[in-house]
């Protein structure tokens, strides 16, 4: 009986660990697209723009919100995605959370571009969502955020078992867990 039971457990041990695995892949794909829910929705809420930041070396997002700034007696201005010059600079924005994903066990993330026909994987990207609900991007720490006219694509891996969990962010902002 205990050696029936020693052969039930080795056969089972690699696909729970396979299926713990692919879990946290799951788990990972949805912190990401909860990231970017989070930012688009603090962007209407607050009414001023809202970025993610996209860095592959370091493997992390951070999410950066414009200060509201305060011109006159009452009235507030709200900053822009392209009115911001630095979004790094602590004088025009605040931190607000960041997700690290470069030490999850066995997972591989990558961001793609909306182009055809799979998209360019791109070490830099940042999303940048308006009050108005508008998405812009660009996929160099500098330069210009432009339009999102196609949905960018975040790949999670489990490098193990080859399970590919996808975010979508497309044009309009709400960021969709592919299945």
């Amino acid at each position: 009986m205990v050696v029936l039971i020693g052969i039930l457990a080795a056969a089972a041990s690699p696909s729970f660990v396979n299926g713990m695995r692919d879990r946290r892949v799951n788990r990972t794909a949805m912190e990401i697209s909860g990231l970017y829910r989070l930012a688009r929705y603090q962007a209407i809420g607050r009414g001023a723009a809202v970025l993610v930041r996209w860095t592959a070396a370091t493997g992390q997002f951070e999410v950066r919100q414009a200060r509201v700034q305060n011109i006159g007696a009452g009235s507030l201005i709200a900053t822009s995605c392209r009115s911001i010059a630095n979004w790094m600079d602590p004088a025009l924005t605040d931190p607000v959370t960041t997700l690290q994903t470069e030490g999850i066990e066995l997972a591989a993330v990558e961001l793609r571009d909306p182009t055809a026909p799979d998209g360019a994987v791109r070490a830099n990207a940042d999303i940048c969502f308006t009050p108005r609900g508008r998405t812009y991007v660009r996929y160099a720490t500098s330069g210009d955020l432009v339009p999102l006219l196609g949905a960018v694509r975040v790949n999670v891996t489990n490098t193990r078992t080859g399970l590919v969990r996808s975010v979508f962010v497309p044009p309009n902002g709400v960021a969709r867990l592919g299945l």
